[in-house]
């Protein structure tokens, strides 16, 4: 999976620390939705981008939990 380009406006350490309290499970059109409801006065640029950032981070948490659960880690 890419590492999205993530400008410098990007809360990238808070953002981080959200998705590794999300549920693995938990389907990104969830997370989608709550960053952009955590993101309500930022444009639709910077919203888009946080949400950009926000997946990567929970496909990056999937990715570690299925090597952890199928013993490749």
């Amino acid at each position: 999976m890419r590492k999205p380009k993530v400008p410098d406006y990007v809360p990238q350490q808070s953002i981080r620390w959200l998705m590794g309290r999300v549920h693995v499970g938990t389907p990104d059109a969830e997370v989608e939705a709550d960053m952009r409801k955590r993101c309500s006065k930022a444009t639709e640029e910077q919203a888009a981008a946080c949400v950009e950032f926000a997946l990567a981070c929970h496909h990056e948490n999937q990715g570690l939990y299925r090597s952890v659960m199928s013993g490749r880690l």
